[in-house]
């Protein structure tokens, strides 16, 4: 059964008996009221008007302000008399009226009776006062219908008159949808500043991390507004506060947020956001609130409009970097895109509302707490990311310390039986060492006889700068030719040195050749690899990143998947750099991860360079940034050599500035060059 229509007011009758009679059912006394202007008539004077004079009517909410074009900031200005006459057939049920604000002073007669008022209403702007202070009245009505009369005065505000209509229904009915929006709105500003502070504390845990800052900056100032506005909790709180102080805080709680939220977004997507665009949006911003807390409430509040086509502009701004994002594939892009779509639908709506453009609900609430909470879970999930490799290194360094604790005890054990097996031991360990050194010259033919490239003609020219701290280093890799014009690299960076960077090794190999032969792309290499060593081998805690790279010559396309690796590099024919970036966490971390996989296309000439962390971090151990610009100065400056030339000529630019007697970790460098 559809629910009945809510009824509305003709020329000064609200007829809305049956309506009112359903249960819980209460009702905005909309419609077209009886209007005087420029008049403030009292109860008792309706029945000595001339009954001659042709009633004008006011469709309710609206406001009375003329054109700014016509009467400039005065616009708003005026005073008025408003009746309407409601049949309820309620005759001694408790009933209640909800008022909101008016603009910006009212006296409200129920039945004759003075029930409400706010600020002082006056024919002048030296005798009115304005004030903002929603309230409930209660009444018994003593016969079947209800006459109400409506003061309003503005001489303070851009808007005049019943901006927001007035609810009426059942006592209890409309206490208890107060109490629900005031139980809303705390949970949302509770909710909303909570996940301020939370990602406050997380900013001065981390303050590599700026943009938690700016959110945080960003949910504080949007719980304040939504304290300030709406009900009106701060006078509550702060009876005796001005009405100008109130609304400076409600007009400038609103305006900070542009320019704040806007710093958040521009750290966020820093790669692609406008630096030029962000600044204009910061300082028009602040512009707006320095003009707010300068001026009078009758010259700044005919910012608003502007103020929100601002806004917007700015929103659709964001809406195209975020799309930019999302077509590159950026992590979480869009899930940002849908909460701020859901935000910005929802200040649309509050904007045409709030303008009498269209009558609906406000939804900003669900807007707001929408977008705060799918951001707050964003930022979260990058923290978590972050905690969770913090953990398995901290693991890690554990097993090690106990390692070399153990080690530490037998060298004490030995050095206090060193003068009496002194020989013995000495030639122990010299058996041992010999036995070493066979094992690793084993291991080091291992991996050679696994790493030995496939005939690579006519499509590949491959060049490798293999630089191992030990005999046998950590970083792998492999070629294999899936079909005549098909090939598959992987570079990886097994954990350790020696005999145990030998057998991780050969246990990746071998899941490597296994998997190649059922996956069809780079991520699916990655993903059933990730599995088996999260499923079969989370005893040993066998953890790498790794790389897969696919070149496809039938359609002349290169596939990439990493997996926990810093950005490989993709020099084109034409000088142009283009970056290879990581698409997923390092092998055997989460289960049943699903790799991202980026495509492009190659031609002749083109070069690809794969590198391990090694070499990276050997350039700059304390400045990530630094070191990667390093990089790419020297790859981009062997542009112009041949083939040949151009491993030899990096390894001699990179001794240059490295200027290190020797090397803290492997380093492998893949150059691959399309014939």
């Amino acid at each position: 059964m559809a629910a009945e229509v809510p009824p509305t007011a003709d020329r000064g009758v609200l007829s809305a008996e049956s309506y009112l009679g359903g249960q819980k059912n209460t009702l905005e006394l909309k419609g077209d009221w009886e209007y005087y202007p420029g008049l403030l008539i009292s109860p008792n004077d309706f029945e000595t008007l001339n009954t001659s004079r042709e009633p004008h009517f006011f469709y309710v909410p609206g406001i009375w302000s003329d054109s700014f074009l016509n009467r400039g900031f005065l616009a708003g200005d005026g005073y008025a008399t408003f009746s309407l006459k409601v049949k309820h057939g309620l005759q001694g049920v408790p009933l209640s009226l909800k008022v909101p604000e008016m603009e910006t002073a009212y006296n409200l007669f129920v039945d004759g009776v003075k029930m409400s008022s706010n600020g002082v209403v006056a024919t002048s702007y030296q005798t009115g006062k304005p004030e903002y202070r929603p309230r409930i009245v209660d009444f018994f009505p003593k016969e079947n219908e209800t006459s109400i009369v409506l003061q309003i005065s503005n001489y303070h505000h851009r808007k005049g008159g019943p901006a927001q209509a007035i609810i009426l229904g059942r006592t209890s009915d409309i206490h208890n949808k107060y109490e629900f929006a005031i139980l809303r709105d705390m949970l949302l500003v509770g909710s909303i500043l909570f996940m301020g502070i939370y990602h406050l504390f997380l900013f001065w845990n981390r303050k590599k991390d700026p943009f938690t800052y700016w959110f945080a900056l960003t949910c504080i100032l949007v719980a304040l507004r939504v304290f300030i506005t709406g009900n009106k909790y701060i006078i509550q709180l702060y009876p005796d506060l001005s009405w100008e102080v109130h609304l400076k805080l409600s007009y400038l709680s609103f305006f900070l947020i542009t320019p704040v939220f806007a710093r958040y977004v521009y750290l966020l997507f820093k790669p692609y956001f406008s630096r030029r665009v962000y600044e204009s949006l910061k300082y028009l911003g602040f512009a707006f609130c320095f003009i707010v807390l300068v001026t009078r409430s009758s010259f700044y509040t005919y910012l608003m409009v502007p103020f929100q086509m601002f806004t917007l502009l700015g929103a659709g701004y964001t809406f195209v970097v975020i799309t930019r994002t999302i077509r590159d594939s950026l992590p979480g892009s869009k899930i940002f895109f849908l909460s701020f779509a859901i935000f910005i639908g929802s200040f649309v709506n509050d904007i045409l509302v709030n303008n009498l453009i269209i009558y609906g609900p406000l939804t900003i609430h669900f807007g707001i707490f929408t977008m705060f909470f799918v951001q707050s879970v964003y930022i979260a999930r990058n923290f978590s990311k972050g905690f969770v490799e913090a953990e398995n290194l901290a693991v890690e360094l554990s097993d090690k310390n106990q390692t070399l604790q153990g080690v530490q005890n037998q060298l004490t054990e030995l050095n206090e039986r060193l003068e009496t097996r002194v020989k013995d031991k000495t030639e122990e360990l010299q058996g041992k060492l010999d036995q070493i050194g066979k094992d690793m010259r084993l291991a080091k033919s291992i991996i050679q006889s696994v790493t030995k490239l496939p005939d690579l003609d006519p499509y590949l020219k491959v060049d490798i700068l293999y630089k191992p701290i030990a005999e046998v280093g950590g970083d792998i890799y492999f070629v294999k030719r899936i079909q005549d014009f098909y090939y598959r690299f992987f570079l990886g960076d097994a954990t350790g040195h020696g005999l145990q960077a030998a057998l991780y090794s050969m246990m990746i190999q071998s899941e490597f050749e296994r998997v190649s032969a059922v996956a069809m792309r780079p991520n699916d290499v990655l993903f059933y690899m990730n599995q088996h060593f999260y499923d079969k081998n989370a005893d040993l805690q066998i953890y790498f990143p790794a790389i897969v790279m696919d070149f496809d010559f039938h359609q002349k396309i290169l596939r990439y998947a990493g997996g926990g690796v810093q950005n490989q590099i993709h020099l084109k024919k034409n000088g142009v750099t283009s970056v290879l970036e990581n698409t997923g966490p390092i092998i055997g971390i989460l289960e049943h991860y699903r790799y991202g996989i980026f495509e492009s296309k190659v031609e002749s000439g083109d070069r690809i360079f794969l590198f391990t962390d090694g070499l990276f971090e050997e350039l700059n151990e304390s400045d990530g940034a630094q070191a990667w610009a390093d990089l790419l100065d020297i790859i981009q400056k062997t542009g112009t050599l041949t083939f040949t030339e151009v491993l030899p000529t990096i390894q001699n630019m990179l001794f240059q500035r490295l200027n290190k007697p020797q090397w803290k970790d492997d380093s492998t460098l893949i150059l691959i060059e399309i014939t």
